[in-house]
């Protein structure tokens, strides 16, 4: 079981994520923007961040950077859709700035709880569904 930030703004998709994590026995804890996501981190500290990388106020992309500058050692997974972009690019760009998985849009369910379940027991691999 893990301690996971999920950032998302998307409400449709924080709520199906949040179920499939709470069925999965992780404990949920949410934003809906980064700038929410560094609140939380003051005050909580998940095993995990899931973020999306599209978002108001702050992306996620600045959310990474941030994250990993303050919580070095923080597992972080990125999910995009890609907006009117190919998510691609901007799943490179944020496992360069520290995520060590990123997903597109849809979000396979079983690749993203395989990858929770191998960061939790120390995998350091890339993990990826793109």
């Amino acid at each position: 079981m893990a301690n996971i930030l999920l950032v998302e703004d998307d409400e449709l998709v924080r709520d199906m994520l949040t179920q499939m994590l709470q069925r999965a026995s992780h404990q949920v804890l949410t934003a809906t923007n980064g700038e929410e996501a560094i609140e939380v981190l003051k005050k909580a500290h998940p095993d995990i961040m899931i973020t999306d990388i599209i978002m108001p106020k702050m992306s996620g992309i600045t959310l990474i950077s941030e994250v990993k500058n303050r919580h070095p050692t923080m597992e972080i997974i990125a999910i995009s859709g890609g907006g009117r972009l190919d998510p691609t690019g901007y799943l490179d760009l944020s496992e360069s700035l520290g995520a060590t998985a990123s997903f597109e849009k849809p979000v396979d369910k079983a690749a993203l709880l395989m990858a929770i379940d191998l960061l939790l027991h120390g995998t350091k691999e890339k993990v990826t569904g793109a």
